[in-house]
């Protein structure tokens, strides 16, 4: 890797200064750019950067003295070439093979046999890609020892024998870690611990007891009486990442870099309402390969698709869901569907469904006293769900009131319960509630709290009378 000087360039947009940067390692610095997408780009890194690794194992022959699966997990866990893996298809994108084929796939052969008495081991070397493959470095075993013999995968003993044929497929480390194209990536910003972010456990001088960094030497410490800054931000973030060697450190962050745009651009399009099917402009999630049951891992699949909803158009389903993330005070210009809160008839674009079949998503409860109901415009069925025009009902003795949330992000994880909504009581308050502002529902829910830790101060104090520990009185050991 070569990296020209760039001195004299104006310090506008985001910069990149490499400080070093090896076969299997790169140190480097980012400067201007916001603590959120510094840490996107790290987690895109450690999770979603496609690579090749072996994921079916056909056992022919194994006379050795490890199980079959144990074998496998080993041959999964060797870092292959993953060289421009773009030219290789997701196995469930490929339309040319039920499994696996030259097109998604890279089929290695290991047969090895031992003649001799000394115990033989078996090396990475040993594994022999067949031909033809997607490009000439694909699913290569990585080598990097001076001997030339890689990972060992086993040892065996006189006559004892291993044949297999090895399936390596393009895949995420989000789905299982053999496809991690990093084994750490360091990340760091204020060093000095200027803007307070750690609070630093001590005996006597933290100073002494929590040693800088190397990074401290590239940023200025806090001068002693310098009043602290409440609106400052971190803006320059250090890097280290390592790579195992299936891809070199730069293509690395490249790779990541593109599949956050691919990412972000895909977000973009579904709260845009947009009715293209398939990528946005040719940009699609990373993925991973085949699963059982139909393809799918359980409620997230460990990838982003962009076939979410047939072209961002709303689907009248319900769905209970046990966790929320919310995205309040969003701004998105959009002019949502007919019926919805704050609609402004669209001049143009995808078509929207009537306001008679408006999907909502809601979690509930058995008890409305407990639980808020949460209710919205259903807009993108994809790994996650996209809700627009969000509200809150919140239910407290004979009243409720409707916060408004704007958009929300429910993960895919959480949704326990799919089905359809009863239009005709979709909108039915049961007697005897009565709908009341936010700040009587407030006092209320304020008066509720209040009782309820009184009767439980009274109900501890009885128990304590009887000989009973109130709970989580009890005496500490050490």
């Amino acid at each position: 890797m070569e990296y020209d000087a760039m001195d004299g360039l104006e310090d506008v947009g985001p910069r990149v200064t490499v400080r070093r940067a090896l076969r299997d390692r790169a140190d480097f610095t980012m400067e201007n750019i916001d603590l959120s997408f510094a840490n996107s780009l790290r987690r895109t890194i450690l999770a979603e950067v496609p690579t090749m690794a072996i994921d079916l194992v056909e056992v022919q022959v194994n006379t050795s003295s490890l199980a079959d699966e144990f074998i496998a997990h080993r041959l999964g866990l060797i870092p292959l070439n993953s060289k421009n893996v773009d030219d290789v298809s997701y196995t469930r994108d490929c339309d040319n093979c039920e499994q696996y084929c030259e097109y998604c796939s890279v089929t290695l052969h290991l047969h090895v046999r031992c003649t001799g008495e000394e115990i033989m081991k078996v090396y990475a070397r040993d594994l022999v890609a067949e031909e033809p493959r997607p490009n000439e470095w694909v699913g290569q075993p990585i080598i990097t020892d001076p001997q030339g013999l890689g990972s060992v995968i086993c040892k065996l003993r006189q006559n004892q024998e291993i044949k297999m044929k090895c399936i390596a497929k393009k895949g995420i480390a989000k789905e299982h870690a053999k496809w991690a194209p990093t084994s750490a990536v360091g990340f760091e910003y204020d060093p000095h611990n200027k803007l307070k972010h750690l609070d630093y456990w001590y005996e006597e001088d933290p100073e002494k007891e929590w040693p800088k960094s190397v990074n401290a030497a590239w940023e200025e410490a806090a001068q002693d009486g310098e009043p602290f800054d409440y609106s400052a931000q971190p803006s320059k973030f250090y890097f280290d990442v390592e790579s195992v060697g299936n891809l070199e450190p730069d293509a690395v962050v490249l790779q990541g870099i593109k599949v956050l745009q691919q990412k972000l651009a895909l977000v973009i399009q579904e709260l845009s309402g947009d009715d293209r099917d398939g990528d946005v402009d040719g940009l699609g999630g990373p993925r991973s390969p085949d699963g059982v049951h139909g393809g799918e891992y359980g409620m997230d699949q460990g990838y982003t698709t962009p076939f979410g909803n047939a072209g961002g158009q709303t689907i009248p389903l319900v769905f209970k869901a046990n966790e929320f993330e919310g995205m309040e005070n969003l701004s998105i210009q959009d002019t949502g569907v007919a019926g919805s809160l704050n609609h402004v008839p669209p001049p143009g674009g995808p078509p929207q469904l009537p306001p008679q079949v408006n999907p909502h998503l809601r979690e509930t409860g058995n008890d409305l006293q407990c639980k808020p109901l949460t209710l919205g415009l259903l807009k993108s069925i994809a790994a996650n769900l996209v809700l627009q025009d969000t509200i809150e009902r919140i239910f407290i003795e004979d009243v409720y009131t409707d916060i408004s949330r704007g958009i929300f992000l429910v993960r895919g994880e959480n949704v326990l319960l799919l089905g359809e909504i009863d239009l005709d009581k979709d909108d039915y308050i049961p007697e005897p509630y009565r709908k009341a502002s936010a700040e009587e529902v407030h006092a209320l829910t304020v008066r509720k709290s209040q009782a309820s830790k009184r009767a439980d101060k009274v109900r501890r104090s009885k128990l304590q009378e009887l000989g009973f520990e109130a709970e989580h009185n009890g005496e500490i050991l050490f």
